[in-house]
């Protein structure tokens, strides 16, 4: 009877124990639980603090790849650096890696790009410098260039009023020019019906510059009616980049001193009454005229 009044005791104690037991759990659980979620949250707030801190290294990585493309210039090479610096930092951005590791890397990397953009700037730098010495030394080329440009013009212009010049000072030069109308025996004459032909006589001036040697000189008689008088032997010469009708010709051997020479002309039977003109080319120049009368 003894045993069985101590059963219940033993089942109380027994019960104390579990609950107590129970009760040690239940705060070693809610415990444990509070600190899991402080870790939870540390966590939490370590992810969103990489997060942000991965944002804005990639960020910064874009933005370098727009500054890069700021840099362009008409270097061919420094463009193609840039290019391959551009490629680098987007592979980089693609890399299938996780946030720690990325921001690792990117940290890393960060370092170098940056100087690499600091050396290009002062690469471009210098390049804008040395162009705009070179436009400014370009600028004064050209100046010379237009001053040499003018003055080369004046040169020409002064040689070729040389030349004019030249050129007019060694003109022959036909003085004392008289035109004598001769009857049948040579005698001078004035009256149409007597006249057999008409000699000119004049003198070609002395002339230092001029060239020596054979010289053609041609004969115009024109009559009042402006009709060049033409002879057998007679033809056209140059005249100005022009072909006129002669009345006849000599060839004198010139020495650059005064030489007198007469040219004859036919009587046709083209003559009239009236002034007439009478004028003397040599080398494509009209070197002397005068007017005479005929009855």
């Amino acid at each position: 009877m003894e045993n069985k009044k101590e059963s219940p005791s033993l089942l109380i104690a027994g019960f104390a124990v579990m609950s107590v037991a129970l009760i040690v759990v239940l705060f070693l659980y809610f415990d444990q639980r509070k600190e899991s979620r402080a870790v939870i949250a540390q966590l939490q707030e370590y992810s969103g603090i990489m997060e942000v801190k991965k944002d804005s290294l990639e960020t910064e990585l874009n933005e370098i790849i727009l500054q890069y493309d700021a840099l362009r210039s008409n270097n061919d090479t420094l463009n193609m650096q840039i290019t391959e610096q551009q490629e680098k930092i987007k592979k980089l951005l693609t890399m299938r890696i996780s946030d720690a590791e990325k921001i690792k890397r990117y940290e890393k990397e960060l370092l170098t790009i940056r100087d690499v953009l600091k050396s290009y700037i002062v690469q471009i730098d210098s390049l804008n410098t040395r162009n705009q010495i070179l436009l400014v030394e370009n600028k004064d080329l050209k100046n010379v260039h237009a001053k040499l440009e003018t003055k080369n013009k004046m040169l020409e212009q002064e040689k070729e009023e040389l030349t004019t010049i030249k050129s007019e000072a060694k003109t022959l030069i036909a003085a004392g020019i008289t035109p004598v109308a001769l009857n049948k025996r040579s005698k001078e004459q004035d009256k149409i019906d007597k006249v057999t032909k008409i000699r000119v006589d004049f003198t070609l001036r002395k002339n230092t510059v001029a060239d020596a040697g054979a010289k053609v000189v041609y004969l115009r008689l024109v009559r009042p009616d402006a009709v060049v008088l033409g002879a057998k032997n007679a033809g056209v010469m140059e005249y100005q980049n022009s072909q006129i009708p002669y009345s006849a010709s000599r060839e004198v051997n010139y020495e650059k001193n005064d030489l007198p020479v007469s040219i004859f002309w036919d009587n046709n039977g083209d003559l009239v009454k009236g002034n007439y003109t009478c004028e003397l080319y040599c080398e494509n120049k009209l070197i002397g005229s005068t007017e005479f009368l005929l009855r």
